[in-house]
């Protein structure tokens, strides 16, 4: 802290050097003049400290003695400040909007308008460092040669100094650390910031407005407001703000807030949808900074309705050489459909849409791509029919359509199996076969196309369904599984269904490889062909003889697939494909086989 100001805390910015810490400063050269030193000093805590100050740039020496005689002669200097012809002009937008640049622009005014500045000392309002729009002075305590001033005696200064009192600025010379021979004194730079009009700035500009259609934007003096909309042009305040130029708040809000506005033309009544609900604009709600951080989320979440049933106008432009307007609404209604808008925004949906007199249908579009149903009304072209009925009662009929008269609705109830009424060329009605069924004089109305035959999959060992082979092996049982019928005349007429093998099945195990076919017919009388067809191919793989053992799986179910070779003498058992052979050990001969019991012909053993 400074002896003369216990609200300040001056900071310098420090940096590691091999054996001190030493404060780190900027210099400023332009060309061959003295150097400019500078020391930064942080911004005054002024939510902390009982008595805020302004924050402070400075500039000062390294020695004890240059800023005692700094502080001595402030006093002087505040009662002396000169301020600069020109002044400092920014818009908004482009404004210094930090320390480091606004200590540049000031510092660089310093030395093109001052001549022998060796020390700069910058006072700047933390308040400054928003943009904020209007003009402000910055004050400078600087440190000059005493050279640079006319006579180096006090007698004037090449930079507007001639009106100071010649006795007191040579009171005012002191003698640095280099020997020279230097002076302070007081500048006051002129720093304007023009208003930026946010509601006209091109969107890609920072400063643009945040406001969401549709609300509209309202500049004010370094800010705007959004503001909703009216439905009545009495109550159409933005023409009053002046199409986007600033507005004087006190006439222009207090007439805004006098006037009776319904549900639409508020924002959002859900703190949820909307910032300030319930209000017709931001003003006096959002913070009055709209560039701030809470400023400018207050005002980018801040929801008008959007009148659903309001149709907007656009021109198209084709090859620039011809405009068209196309009317629309953000409401999902056909053309011809009437849009009737809730009572209030907040209502899902928040409007309807629905047919003239005289016209059927849910009043909303027909998806390109989606199934049409045609309403029909019965003979006194007016009743729905009991399935247009339904169809309207689910929202099935799309936009808004004239009925057509059906002059089958009460026409009896066709007798014949997939009969149906249709309706002449003259408008008579009578009864003919559906779609995809012919007329057969024998059996009515029949399906045109074949029936279809599906293959039954083996559960057990599969069936390929594009082959329809199943694949068995020896010592398995075959296990008629049959097909199934595809037919919608399957359960209506006499058929038959031929089942044929190619070779007779054994009732017990399949000892033979090989294959064998199933082959399935169905007659169909009323086709060309008359019947259809279906095969399933059986495959029947070896299996290894020598690996089957007595009363186990398949030894217990299919005896003659066990090796009867003499393993007892030696014997080898080898597997060949379909049955086995036995070989009898080296050194010796005979089949390999085992003894096998004579049977004396009374059934006795021998």
């Amino acid at each position: 802290k400074t002896p003369h100001d216990n609200n300040n805390i001056i900071v310098a910015m420090m940096l590691p050097h091999p054996k001190i810490m030493k404060s780190t400063r900027y210099r400023y050269r332009r060309h061959q003049r003295p150097l400019v030193t500078l020391l930064l000093i942080a911004t005054s805590l002024s939510l902390l400290l009982p008595h805020p100050t302004t924050a402070e740039i400075t500039t000062a020496t390294t020695t004890t003695n240059r800023n005692n005689n700094h502080n001595n002669n402030n006093n002087n200097q505040q009662q002396l400040c000169e301020r600069l012809p020109s002044s400092l002009t920014y818009s908004q937008d482009s404004a210094p909007a930090d320390v480091s640049a606004i200590l540049r622009v000031v510092v660089e005014k310093i030395n093109r308008d001052v001549t022998g500045v060796v020390d700069v000392e910058v006072a700047w309002s933390g308040a400054e460092l928003h943009r904020r729009v209007g003009e402000r002075i910055v004050r400078c305590t600087v440190t000059r040669l005493a050279d640079s001033i006319d006579g180096g005696s006090g007698s004037g200064s090449g930079s507007g100094d001639e009106g100071n009192d010649a006795a007191a600025v040579a009171k005012q010379f002191t003698i640095d650390d280099h020997g020279r021979s230097v002076i302070t004194q007081c500048f006051e730079v002129p720093f304007t910031i023009l208003d930026v009009n946010e509601c006209t700035v091109p969107k890609s500009n920072p400063m643009a407005h945040r406001c969401h259609p549709p609300s509209a934007c309202v500049n004010t003096l370094g800010s705007y407001e959004c503001l909703c909309p009216s439905e009545s042009e009495t109550n159409n305040a933005q023409s009053t703000a002046g199409d986007g130029e600033v507005v004087a708040l006190s006439s222009f809000w207090q007439t805004l807030n006098s006037q009776s506005r319904n549900a639409w033309e508020l924002s959002l009544g859900s703190s949820s949808d909307s910032s300030c609900p319930d209000s017709p604009s931001t003003h006096g709600c959002c913070d009055e900074d709209g560039h701030s951080t809470d400023g400018t989320a207050c005002r980018s979440s801040f929801r008008c309705p959007v009148d659903p049933c309001a149709r907007t106008t656009t021109k198209t432009t084709n090859n620039n050489t011809s405009k068209t307007k196309h009317a629309s609404s953000s409401a999902a209604c056909a053309s011809n459909a009437i849009c009737q808008r809730a009572t209030s925004p907040l209502h899902r949906p928040n409007y309807a849409c629905q047919c003239p007199s005289g016209l059927m249908g849910n009043g909303k579009p027909c998806m390109r791509n989606g199934r049409k149903v045609e309403p029909k009304v019965q003979y006194d072209g007016t009743t729905p029919t009991e399935e247009t009925r339904r169809a309207l009662d689910k929202g099935l009929i799309c936009g808004c359509v004239e009925a057509t008269v059906d002059a089958c609705d009460g026409f009896p109830k066709c007798l014949g199996k997939h009969e149906m009424c249709t309706v002449s060329s003259s408008n008579t009605p009578g009864c003919t076969c559906q779609i995809g069924y012919v007329h057969d004089p024998d059996y009515g109305c029949v399906d045109e196309s074949p029936p279809l035959l599906h293959l039954r999959p083996d559960p057990t060992h599969g069936t390929d369904p594009k082959t329809g082979t199943t694949h068995l092996s020896q010592g398995d049982r075959y296990e008629e599984y049959g097909i199934d019928v595809v037919d919608d005349n399957a359960e209506e007429y006499y058929r038959s269904l031929k089942i044929a093998y190619s070779r007779p099945l054994p009732q017990g195990c399949l000892l033979e490889v090989g294959e064998f076919h199933v082959n399935y017919t169905v007659a169909t009388p009323w086709t060309s062909p008359n019947f259809v067809r279906a095969k399933r191919t059986v495959v029947i793989d070896n299996i290894d003889e020598c690996a089957v053992k007595a009363n186990v799986g398949v030894g217990a179910n299919c005896p003659e697939l066990v090796a009867m070779c003499d393993d007892e003498a030696g014997a080898m058992c080898r597997d060949e494909v379909g049955t086995y052979a036995c070989q009898c050990p080296e050194g010796t001969e005979g089949d390999g086989f085992r003894h096998i019991r004579r049977l004396r012909e009374d059934g006795g053993g021998g």
